[in-house]
């Protein structure tokens, strides 16, 4: 199963709408703040940030705003938004990148917010050894879990959390009013998207399993926050 949102033919302007809708969610209720608090432990050199698959540009550029652990942010993305980024730290590529062709470079890091779900576990794979052998490291981090209460969770989030919330995002937009309130397509490929990716999530312990035999050094950890605890993958470079 894949979501709708990766497909090609998927109207941009609903796509827009999903990542936004998200984006806005993890903003206004602090969900990657424990994240930030996580990055802070860690001594990492202040270099750049490269965010992949980065849809309405949150959270990394309130990561970026409240860590203070990197220098800049590019945002990156397979179907890239057009952003208004007044920000001179902040830059959106406006070029499409697909991460399983990306080549990775250090002197960066990379992140990936809630889309490591997207891909099958051989492309997981390949990415995390793309990123090793570059030399790169990056945080890849997870809010959904594969179990009955994430689910129930995201359903009422895309349900009756869009119902509540839609008014309230920015930019304002009649076209997201009309296909949420008049003729609702928004809230029922929000909600599939957010079935879909719960499905296709993995526990931690799955993601141990899978990256067991890895040569080098993979940390994964759970961050507890709540009702919304983050998995965090750390890849670190082999060179």
């Amino acid at each position: 199963m894949k979501e709708l949102e990766d497909y090609y033919w998927f109207p941009p302007v609903l796509r827009n709408f999903q990542t936004e809708f998200i984006g806005f969610v993890v903003d206004k209720f602090n969900v990657y703040d424990v994240f930030i608090q996580h990055l802070k432990t860690i001594k990492l050199s202040r270099l750049p940030l490269t965010d992949l698959c980065s849809g309405s540009g949150e959270p990394a550029i309130s990561i970026l705003r409240k860590s203070n652990c990197f220098s800049r942010l590019k945002l990156t993305d397979k179907f890239p938004s057009a952003l208004n980024i007044t920000d001179n730290n902040i830059s959106y590529e406006v070029q499409s990148t697909d991460v399983l062709d990306l080549e990775f470079k250090t002197g960066t890091y990379y992140t990936m917010f809630n889309a490591f779900h997207h891909f099958t576990d051989e492309e997981k794979l390949k990415i995390t050894q793309n990123i090793q052998e570059s030399g790169a490291s990056a945080f890849i981090v997870e809010i959904l879990e594969p179990t009955f209460f994430c689910l129930l969770k995201v359903f009422f989030t895309t349900t009756l959390g869009s119902l509540v919330l839609t008014p309230f995002i920015r930019p304002f937009s009649l076209k997201r009013l009309f296909f949420t309130y008049i003729l609702p397509i928004n809230i029922i490929t929000i909600t599939f998207d957010g079935m879909v990716s719960v499905l296709k999530s993995r526990s931690v312990n799955q993601y141990q399993d899978l990256f067991a035999n890895n040569e080098h050094a993979i940390n994964i950890v759970q961050l507890k926050n709540g009702l919304s605890p983050l998995i965090v993958i750390q890849i670190i470079g082999a060179k």
